[in-house]
């Protein structure tokens, strides 16, 4: 018999804010959403099971299903748990690299092979197509990864940490690459359009700020 602790997230994370969510933190990937709280508790076993299924088809050495499992449940507003503060081990992380691998081939094999009809297509107006969904999950890696960066505090060190990442992913560009065009929420943008735009904002900001200067002395 196994024994999973099961966070049930009251609140919602910032990208999916809808219902309560079912979080295994032995098992990361295993969750759950319902629209109630017991929605949740009926739910979450069978998604363990298949997921336990899923990562041994895959070759992890998790528990079998049929070795029986048994839930224990804490209901939290919180989005960061207490099992988030325990520090990840060489091993954890070599194994959580393998899981991050084996979803990834999971939903690449899944879709790998759909026409582009399938891909566009819309059952209704508030659900995104194929399409959509695959860009929300880039976008969420991003999202995610992100949070990773710690800013500085001081004005000065934010500046140049910010322009250093700026700088990384520029330089990182092809020479072809130099002249593509990306769409961003109906906006057309390539590396040109944003140097021009980064050193506008820069220098329009360089002007508010002597203006407010030029002001303060005055006072």
């Amino acid at each position: 018999m196994t024994e999973y602790l099961v966070y049930i997230e009251k609140v919602g994370d910032p990208i999916t804010p809808k219902g309560p969510v079912g979080h295994v933190p032995a098992l990361p990937g295993a969750s759950v959403r319902g629209e109630t709280i017991e929605e949740v508790k009926e739910k979450i076993g069978e998604v363990i099971e298949a997921y336990l299924r899923r990562l041994r088809e895959a070759g992890e050495p998790v528990p079998r299903v049929g070795e029986g499992i048994h839930l224990q449940f804490e209901e939290t507003d919180a989005t960061t748990f207490h099992t988030d503060y325990s520090a990840l081990r060489a091993d954890e992380v070599d194994i959580l690299l393998r899981w991050l691998a084996i979803s990834r081939q999971e939903l690449v094999n899944l879709v790998k092979e759909l026409p582009e009809d399938i891909l566009d297509w819309e059952c209704d107006d508030d659900t995104p197509s194929v399409r959509g969904i695959l860009c929300q999950i880039a976008e969420a890696d991003l999202w995610y990864s992100d949070r990773l960066k710690k800013w500085p505090e001081v004005p000065l060190f934010r500046l140049a940490a910010a322009r250093g990442i700026a700088l990384e992913r520029l330089r990182a560009l092809s020479e072809d690459e130099w002249s593509d065009v990306t769409i961003y929420e109906g906006e057309k943008w390539n590396p040109r359009k944003v140097i021009r735009r980064m050193l506008e904002f820069e220098r329009e900001r360089i002007h508010q700020i002597r203006e407010l200067l030029a002001a303060i002395e005055l006072d």
